[in-house]
């Protein structure tokens, strides 16, 4: 009875405790969750340069309520971690339609195609996103991966935030957050650097706060009275904030003063991207092939809304390497050659010029590359085939110029929406200065280029000067011919061997494939940025008349165009400091040619360094899209074999990440496994039941009992937890130290109670202090690697005499190391339990 009053004070510090707690649940659950909406607000702002659009709010603000939601459940109904991800699963399917895939889903509920979408979005668009040009909006289902990180990162972080030990570890999620919206965004800064130190603060002065309010209440519990707040919490809370906006101050400001001097490198930087113009052939390779007969008078486009003398660009050509101007760079060293899918728009608001409208519909045209309109805003296809062709539009921003995978055909109809740019006269341009704009470098330039240059310009005093006085020599003193029926012999071709041919004749004959590619190279050597574009335009630059064979049937200005053949031309241009790209027209004027007798030749020398390549051979207009436009478009694979392929890599790192880290435990397992089985499989039915013994042994000091090294059996088991113990103790004790030999069934009737006994060591015992137990080390530590127990002092019970046939030769025999080899206490003097001596 007396024992009864020193109870009542643990007790009831104990219930005082627990009340304390549940006290502080709410405003821990509170405090908590609002932090952590702060940080994935704050982390979000890394994925707003992707989206820009109003439906990231609404998916950011689903995410972060249902997944609120979702923690707050599992948390106020102790649900395990498997009930929540179940539940996490089920709230991403009912709201991720509306959320992320607005455009399949019928109001507030989610519809079958929106459902697949969603589901094979979380690994399909992770690589669809980065393959599309910013900002991408609600494009298809783009919304899709931040719509499901942001929902795990909720429930993950509110769960940790209010049930977990440590719940400033709730800022690692949306740190995560925010490190996949770098991923997968732009490659210029923005805001990432101050929004990295902005969130970087909020979670060190989060942890700071917790970490001295968990302290506070420790010495409140050990003391056993109430800590003052301030002194404890608030103040050093506040010393650590300082710290943290000192130090965000000054990273900011460094990141200002001193930014990266290289780009950034993300994951759409290093992406394989899905169209490679590398991989074409130039389509001014095949420009003799529209003048052909039959091609010159055949409709290849039919354009509505096209302004008087407007332009449709086929292709921009950038890279010049002695033999073809093509699109894009060999070392993918300038912008040059990146085709993107454009989800809704192209940003050109910095364009300066007029709005078009336009309506195109192909007609005999073919070829991978899409006739477009000055600075393209958005397209809009129209057909039975437009789904197909809006996902295999490609668009690159450098160089105007846009592709269709698969190539265009007659079914092929869109809309245009672009910008005009303003563009200078020839007084104006007379004043221009060279651009900054990064194009490939040529090679193989002839040497006539550089002469024609320093003969044409020796008047001209500035770049704007010298580039107008090129390009005027070009257009006045040459003629055109293409070299097909009745036309002046004219070599097709715009390789070294045809330009220095042209710049060097005494007649300069050539077509606008020619003259452009020599203006390009011309204003190069002066020192402007250059690339030739080539498109079409009524009457072909060549300034025909309507009247004319062949003339485009061009309508008013803004009604219908039939562009033919025969409208088919070249341009070149060139980069500004004051007015960006300015386009110009090289091309003369058609008229008749003279005799080559009639002219003196021109005192310019034909240099031997230059190597004239092959000649080009003449394609007709069905060979001049690259191969890839002349067959079928590869055949997709089916979705669950793209959302295979998609997930295996992710699956196999995953399982490998998790064998690394089951390794070490794998091993203990595996360790105390063949322990037990040499333990079970001695060669006498005495080691066998001390083998029994120890495995029973090891099982208590796994789970925490202490078991004193000098201790007797029966000392052992007094006290231990489970059945049986005292059972074991006894029959080992009687086989081991009893008069008589041991039977094999009497080690058969040992481990079978030892067996029994461990499993009952387990009852009443969680799943977590179940596993702590099986890859516990406490056992192997004690008894050696390998399971050879420690010497120890031990002492005999009383009355115990050596068992029949054993002496001090048995220390050698096998089996009987455990038990039979001399211990401690024989070196000692002391009697050794398992020997039974006096």
């Amino acid at each position: 009875m007396s024992a009864a009053p020193p109870l009542e004070g643990p007790t009831r510090g104990r219930r005082a405790t627990r009340r304390a707690a549940r006290r502080r649940a709410p405003v821990r659950s509170v405090g908590g969750t609002l932090v952590v909406w702060l940080l994935l607000a704050v982390a979000s702002t890394a994925w707003w340069p992707v989206h820009r659009d109003g439906s990231m709010v609404t998916a950011g603000v689903t995410a972060v309520v249902a997944g609120t939601a979702v923690a707050l459940t599992g948390a106020l109904g102790r649900l395990p971690a498997a009930v929540v991800g179940v539940l996490t699963v089920a709230v991403f399917t009912v709201t991720g339609v509306p959320a992320a895939v607005p455009g399949e889903s019928a109001g507030l509920l989610p519809t079958g195609p929106g459902l697949v979408d969603l589901f094979a979005g979380v690994a399909l668009d992770w690589k669809r996103l980065v393959t599309v040009s910013l900002p991408v909006g609600s494009y298809e289902s783009l919304l899709v991966p931040y719509f499901v990180t942001t929902l795990v990162a909720t429930v993950t972080a509110v769960t940790v935030a209010v049930r977990a030990s440590r719940p400033e570890t709730a800022s690692i999620p949306a740190l995560v957050l925010f490190a996949a919206g770098v991923v997968v965004g732009p490659s210029r800064l923005d805001l990432s650097v101050a929004t990295a130190v902005g969130l970087g603060g909020i979670a060190l002065v989060w942890a700071l706060t917790v970490r001295h309010a968990r302290r506070a209440v420790a010495v409140a519990t050990t003391v056993g009275a109430r800590v003052p707040v301030w002194r404890s919490v608030a103040r050093p809370a506040l010393v650590g904030t300082g710290t943290v906006l000192a130090a965000a101050v000054v990273a900011t400001g460094l990141g200002s003063v001193a930014p990266p001097t290289v780009g950034r490198s993300v994951a759409r930087t290093d992406v394989v991207r899905p169209f490679d113009p590398r991989d074409e052939v130039s389509p001014l390779s095949a420009f003799r092939s529209y003048e052909e007969p039959g091609a010159a008078d055949a409709p290849q486009l039919r354009v509505t809304g096209l302004p008087q003398g407007g332009f449709v660009r086929i292709a921009t050509l950038d890279t010049y390497d002695g033999v073809v101007f093509r699109v894009g760079g060999d070392d993918g060293s300038s912008a040059s050659g990146t085709f993107e899918r454009v989800p809704t728009t192209v940003d050109v608001s910095n364009v300066r010029g007029s709005d078009v409208r336009v309506e195109v519909d192909v007609a005999a045209y073919r070829g991978v590359w899409l006739p477009t309109v000055g600075d393209l805003e958005s397209v809009t296809f129209r057909g039975a085939d437009a789904e197909q062709d809006r996902r295999s539009f490609f668009y690159d921003r450098a160089t105007s110029t846009g592709a269709v995978v698969g190539g265009v055909g007659t079914d092929t109809r869109y809309d245009l929406e672009a910008v005009l740019p303003d563009q200078p006269d020839d007084e104006q341009l007379a004043s221009a200065r060279p651009g900054a704009a990064d194009v490939p470098s040529a090679n193989g330039v002839p040497d006539a280029v550089r002469e024609r240059v320093e003969s044409t310009t020796a008047d001209a005093r500035t770049p704007g000067e010298e580039l107008v006085a090129a390009v005027r020599w070009l257009t006045s003193t040459g003629y055109v011919s293409h070299g097909v029926g009745d036309d002046r012999s004219s070599r097709s071709g715009h390789g070294a061997d045809r330009i220095q041919e042209l710049l060097t004749a005494p007649v300069m004959i050539g077509d606008q494939e020619q003259y452009a590619v020599a203006a390009a190279l011309m204003a190069r050597q002066i020192g402007f940025p250059s690339r030739v574009v080539m498109g079409f335009t009524p009457g072909g630059d060549v300034r025909r008349s309507s009247s004319d064979p062949g003339s485009a049937a061009a309508g008013p200005s803004g009604g219908s165009t039939t562009l033919r053949g025969s409208d088919v031309t070249a341009r070149v241009e060139v980069d500004t400091a004051q007015w960006g790209w300015v386009t110009l027209n090289p091309n003369p004027v058609l008229r008749e040619i003279p005799d080559e007798q009639d002219q003196t030749p021109q005192p310019v020398t034909r240099p031997e360094t230059v190597v004239p390549p092959p000649p080009v051979e003449q394609q007709d207009q069905d060979q001049q899209a690259p191969p890839q436009s002349d067959r079928e478009t590869p055949p997709v694979p089916p979705l669950w074999l793209q959302v295979l392929l998609a997930a295996l890599p992710w699956v196999l790192a995953t399982l490998g990440f998790l064998a690394l880290v089951l390794l070490p435990f794998a091993v203990v397992l595996l360790r105390k496994r063949l322990r037990r089985r040499r333990r079970r499989r001695a060669p006498t039915p005495r080691a066998r039941v001390t083998g029994a013994w120890e495995e029973y042994r090891d099982a208590l000091v796994d789970r925490g009992h202490e078991v004193p090294g000098a201790a007797t059996r029966r000392e052992v088991v007094a006290g231990a937890p489970g059945r049986g113990g005292a059972g074991l103790a006894a029959l080992a004790d009687r086989s081991v130290f009893g008069p008589g030999a041991v039977d094999a069934a009497t080690a058969d009737r040992m481990w079978s109670a030892t067996d029994e006994a461990i499993a009952s060591l387990a009852d009443d015992r969680t799943r977590r202090q179940r596993w702590r137990a099986a890859v516990s080390l406490r056992s192997l530590r004690s008894a050696g690697w390998w399971g050879r127990r420690r010497p120890a002092t031990r002492r005999r019970p009383s009355g115990a005499v050596r068992p029949s046939g054993t002496d001090r030769h048995d220390q050698g025999r096998p089996g009987a190391g455990d038990y039979d080899g001399p211990e401690a206490g024989e070196r000692r003097g002391r009697p050794s339990e398992d020997r039974g001596e006096p």
